[in-house]
């Protein structure tokens, strides 16, 4: 019995190495691969423009900032631009540790679902990569710099994807969120709008030295050279998108109840203006949000229903109540005008709902799931028709 244990193992053993000596082991060389951390698409004329940023290891341990280079190629598709990177190269593109797909504002001009659906089934990319558009060129966000990091796509995953405990103030949507919502009923997507400012000092500054350069799918290269301004980048813009084109945007403001409707904003601060006759800066302790949409032969509700619990974080009165032990009571006043603050902001998101035609609301989609009887009687119109019912409530400590 021990002789067959033993010859099991073995077998295994033999079977498990050759596993990992015929995948990318020989892929690793750090001198032939190319570890991609982003990948930037814009349209140029009837062809796509792909660039991608390279993180470039660095032999000497002298210099601790992170290097980069930027390569692009261009092809009919996708997948050919991609293919062109390694050609015009050498080095063999790397995209399992690519977390973000930018898209240039030419190129959501059109359906972005051609190129999308690329690295939505290839095994090479993975599904949870984020998708963001720049405000202009998507080859522009890589060749800027941050005071975050040198690498401009580490810069923006640092904003997006925040550790619990800072605002939950930016919509994020990976490759298969973004593939599930233009598929679905309602064909509605959104992903982060970036948008770029100038760091106070607003001078440029050298990006760092750059092992790589700007090459195209023809085989041609240029060393880039140039300084990169550092800029911050604002992500709290959100991009509106119907059958795969954007066709609206939504405010930082509209993107925070966006967020408080849809996701989990507990920890969030949000600021709340002249409100008896001060200023004054919340945090969301607890949020119970629910939506909902009723149908019947005569009429069709969307429905949403706020429950927010929340404490006073600072105000700039003379003097509070606020000590270190016990924290500011809610005054009725602040209630109130919280209260119809985010009412008026979960209106806005209904009005921009009908003028880009964009159903991120998913009210068509909860149509068709939970009143599926109704469902081709509004399925058409249901933007010109639906009436909307908005119930907030604000409390905070007794």
């Amino acid at each position: 019995m021990k002789r067959v244990l033993t010859k099991i193992l073995i077998y295994i053993l033999v079977i498990v190495s050759m596993f990992f000596f015929s995948n990318d082991f020989g892929l690793i060389d750090i001198e032939k691969t190319a570890i991609i951390t982003a990948i930037a698409i814009d349209l140029n004329g009837d062809e796509y423009e792909v660039s991608a940023q390279i993180a470039v290891p660095e032999a000497n341990g002298v210099n601790s900032e992170n290097q980069k280079a930027t390569l692009s190629s261009t092809g009919k598709t996708a997948s050919e631009a991609i293919n062109g990177l390694g050609n015009v190269s050498g080095w063999y593109p790397k995209l399992s540790f690519c977390n973000l797909i930018i898209l240039g504002n030419e190129l959501v001009k059109t359906n972005v679902i051609r190129v999308i659906d690329y690295f939505s089934k290839s095994p090479r990319v993975q599904d949870s990569a984020i998708v963001v558009v720049a405000e202009n060129t998507a080859k522009e966000l890589l060749d800027l710099s941050s005071p975050l990091d040198n690498i401009s796509s580490f810069a923006i995953q640092k904003i997006i994807l925040k550790d619990p405990g800072f605002d939950r103030n930016i919509a994020v949507t990976t490759i298969k969120d973004f593939c599930s919502d233009y598929y679905s009923e309602n064909a509605s997507s959104f992903t982060p709008f970036i948008k770029t400012e100038k760091t106070p000092s607003g001078g440029n500054q050298s990006g760092g030295s750059s092992s790589g350069g700007s090459s195209d799918s023809s085989g041609s290269s240029s060393k880039s050279g140039s300084e990169n301004k550092k800029v911050l980048f604002d992500a709290t813009n959100t991009a509106l998108f119907l059958d795969g084109k954007m066709v609206g945007l939504l405010s930082s403001e509209e993107t925070f109840a966006y967020n408080l409707m849809f996701s989990d904003v507990n920890g969030t601060s949000f600021p709340l203006y002249d409100a008896d006759g001060k200023n004054y800066y919340l945090t969301i302790m607890r949020a119970n949000a629910k939506t909902a949409v009723v149908a019947d032969e005569k009429s069709l509700t969307a429905e949403f229903s706020v429950d927010i619990y929340c404490k006073i974080m600072d105000q700039n009165a003379d003097k509070s109540g606020s000590t270190y032990i016990n924290n500011v009571k809610l005054p009725a006043a602040v209630k109130e005008k919280a209260e119809e603050t985010i009412k008026s902001l979960i209106l806005s998101l209904t009005e921009k709902e009908k003028s880009t035609g964009c159903d991120f609301l998913k009210i068509k989609r909860n149509l068709y799931r939970f009143n599926y009887p109704y469902y081709h009687s509004y399925k058409d119109n249901f933007l010109s028709v639906f009436e909307t019912k908005i119930s907030v409530n604000v409390t905070g400590q007794k």
